[in-house]
């Protein structure tokens, strides 16, 4: 387990500096050639995996520090910095290699808020489509609603922060609903995360005020500990 562990840690690592900024370095559909050849390779290093519990999303799920809070527990990351909806859709397959599989935590949509092509409709179809694929994957499906941004970024206009918060607590609402239609648990993060404004509570935000900070973590990890253990 060691060994794959490592080959993760490589493997994110690479992700992680391939999607962040896709826009600006390497056109879309370069990207997307690189994205699925180093989704294979990863899939590959997961086939011994024998983890029960799996943390699927963006960056924020790749960056929690899901090993050291729950050292007893089988769980594996599979978070990839600047993931959305659609990227959990396109490496669904990569489930398939994890057999011990149980449970799947799952948080999703940030970066799809953050977008300038936000929409709803789109956003909901998503959702839908990747709550759907994994109900035939995973027997415990739980879903995370998405903390918001801290309400001061630098080089970050006040108009486009609260634009991006409005888009998540939209998108919180759609993700609720959702999962009631498909009868999955959800994990109101951001209830617990945001102010009452909508905005990532300080202490819990990293320097970038996006990401969260050691205290988010750990606030987020304690969240789901209950989860995480009962399996």
């Amino acid at each position: 387990m060691k060994k794959t562990l490592l080959v993760l840690t490589a493997v994110l690592l690479l992700f992680t500096f391939v999607g962040c900024d896709q826009d600006e370095t390497v056109s879309l559909k370069s990207y997307q050639i690189m994205y699925n050849h180093i989704s294979d390779i990863w899939a590959q290093s997961l086939s011994h995996a024998d983890a029960e519990i799996a943390f699927y999303g963006d960056s924020r799920v790749s960056g929690a520090p899901w090993y050291e809070a729950y050292p007893t527990s089988k769980v594996v990351n599979i978070g990839i910095g600047g993931d959305k909806i659609a990227n959990l859709i396109d490496r669904i397959e990569i489930l398939d290699n994890l057999e011990n599989l149980k449970t799947i935590i799952v948080s999703i949509g940030g970066n799809d808020c953050i977008s300038s092509k936000y929409n709803a409709q789109v956003f909901t179809q998503e959702y839908e489509q990747l709550l759907t694929l994994l109900k035939d994957k995973v027997p415990n499906i739980y879903v995370n609603t998405i903390a918001g941004i801290r309400a001061n970024i630098p080089n970050l206009k006040s108009k486009e922060i609260k634009r991006i918060n409005t888009n998540m607590a939209q998108a919180n609402q759609i993700i609720k609903a959702l999962a009631e239609k498909h009868q999955v648990t959800v994990v109101d993060a951001a209830s617990g995360m945001n102010n009452s404004d909508g905005t990532l509570k300080a202490e819990y935000a990293s320097q970038d005020g996006v990401h969260f900070s050691q205290q988010g973590n750990e606030f987020w990890c304690e969240l789901l500990r209950p989860i995480v253990e009962a399996q």
